[in-house]
């Protein structure tokens, strides 16, 4: 008569505000990530537009339009950026259960937290189940792209749309309507960030 089979010994589950805060991250990186990339895309072929259009017309390397270039290749860069930061994020938060399971120090005793980093808090309670250290740096990275691929993407298409409208009046306004909609979502993204209660 053979022994019976031990059952399988299943991995220790993440306590549910880690796996709250994971689940979390990694749904905003996935849609973050996804609109960077979208845009990056767009922009690229934007700028094929603009090396396309009058290349050999003088006022095409006047100041404003190096300015926009500067912009444009910027936003293109920092989208692209961005959404590479998205990915790491995303793979961070994906290994974490493992590196969870492998610990032999489940409750993060003897987890030393950086300066400021409190353990009840999102970036305490990732480090206490075997998060990298390295993990609110990322996280930061991607916050600042964000916010950088944001101002650079608003100015370029100002820049695009005024150096292409013949009146003056028209393109001013323009400035003015996108100036005011790139810092309302600027002061959205600040509220959405500062304003939710939690740390």
């Amino acid at each position: 008569m053979s022994n019976p089979t031990p059952p399988a010994t299943l991995p220790e589950k993440l306590p549910d505000p880690v796996k709250l805060v994971l689940d979390a991250d990694q749904k905003q990186a996935e849609a973050v990530g996804i609109v960077m990339a979208l845009f990056a895309g767009a922009l690229v072929s934007l700028a094929q537009i603009v090396e396309g259009v009058g290349s050999e017309d003088p006022k095409t390397t006047t100041a404003s339009w190096q300015a926009m270039r500067v912009f444009l290749y910027g936003s293109v860069m920092l989208n692209l950026g961005g959404a590479f930061l998205s990915l790491l994020t995303i793979k961070m938060c994906t290994d974490l259960p493992l590196a969870y399971h492998q610990s032999t120090d489940k409750e993060g005793k003897n987890i030393k937290l950086p300066h400021g980093v409190e353990p009840q808090y999102r970036f305490g309670l990732l480090l206490k189940a075997g998060m990298s250290r390295h993990y609110a740096t990322v996280d930061h990275m991607s916050t600042m792209a964000l916010i950088l691929a944001c101002m650079c993407t608003f100015a370029s298409l100002t820049f695009w749309v005024c150096l292409n409208t013949p009146s003056a009046i028209t393109s001013g306004l323009t400035m003015i309507i996108f100036g005011l909609v790139g810092l309302g979502a600027i002061s959205a993204f600040v509220m959405t960030s500062l304003g939710e209660g939690w740390k």
